[in-house]
């Protein structure tokens, strides 16, 4: 089992985070499939379908004069604001979202468990009270950080990294707005480089890894747009979108999972709760075999 509330410094936060999805893989694996999955898809299918228009849009102004057309820029932004755009922005969104609360959810379960197997079940049981809560702070921490960056670009780049905190506050304590802000600030006082280098880092690392999952669609775009594709071109499009979303929404997981363990690695830091839990346990029955507890360690 790994210890989630527990101080680590840089390295030992980005290697637990990959430690973590190994050792959880099938039961972590089925919750981001089943839940994150189907929000993915309707995100990937709506950005395909947008970007399809699009291209499909460009064919048609180039046959037509290009920018001499007068109704090509009426038409751009005909498409621009369909309702595949809109489609795609809500779906992307909430698929964030999602994908962040199934994360942090499953951890919670797990540490609960004492690293048994967390079921599909029981994540979306813990995870349906904080969807609301989960999307209101995420909203109103998207509002303070445009306007932080609106106004000064420094504040507002400090303001997104605390708040990058609250989803994990939220889902473990329970907070609302207020309080999660409070806790935000409180936990990260001292740790703000360590957290944005964090971030920055698993960034870096999922993003490299999802060009995997966005070449295709890459590749799919250029044959369409040099005629290398049959009249059916619309729907590879879909389909490269569709792989390129769900795959690299499925790989912000890595991210969320070493914010969690920042999380844990935070509250541990201030507050000893794991040295503590250690320290009630003391004396009593352990509820596996001495053998076996040694073996997990």
């Amino acid at each position: 089992m790994i210890n989630l509330y527990q101080q680590r410094d840089f390295g030992n936060k980005i290697n637990v985070t990959f430690q973590y999805v190994t050792e959880n893989f099938r039961s972590f694996g089925l919750s981001l499939l089943y839940i994150v999955g189907p929000v993915a898809l309707v995100a990937g299918i709506a950005s395909g379908v947008l970007q399809s228009n699009l291209l499909n849009l460009a064919k048609t102004s180039a046959d037509s004069g290009g920018a001499q057309n007068p109704m090509a820029v009426f038409q751009l932004m005909q498409n621009m604001f369909s309702p595949s755009f809109w489609l795609t922005i809500f779906f992307g969104i909430l698929a964030i979202l999602v994908v962040s609360l199934t994360t942090y959810t499953h951890m919670k379960v797990y540490a609960r468990k004492n690293g048994e197997f967390v079921t599909v079940a029981e994540v979306w049981e813990e995870m349906q009270p904080v969807i609301g809560r989960g999307l209101v702070i995420s909203i109103l921490g998207s509002i303070i950080t445009g306007v932080g960056f609106l106004f000064f670009v420094i504040p507002g780049i400090y303001v997104a990294i605390v708040l990058v905190l609250a989803l994990a506050v939220t889902t473990f304590e329970g907070t609302d707005f207020g309080r999660t802000w409070d806790r935000c600030f409180k936990l990260i006082r001292d740790k703000w480089w360590s957290t944005f280098g964090l971030v920055l880092v698993m960034g870096l690392i999922s993003g490299l890894i999802g060009l995997i999952f966005t070449l295709p669609a890459g590749i799919i775009s250029f044959l369409v747009s040099a005629k290398l594709l049959p009249d059916v071109s619309n729907v590879w499009v879909v389909l490269g979108n569709v792989i390129g979303t769900v795959g690299g929404t499925l790989l912000r997981s890595l991210i969320y999972v070493a914010i969690g363990f920042q999380y844990t690695n935070l509250v541990e830091r201030q507050e000893g709760r794991g040295l503590m839990s250690a320290i009630d346990s003391i004396g009593t029955a352990p509820t596996r075999p001495r053998a076996t507890d040694e073996g997990d360690y």
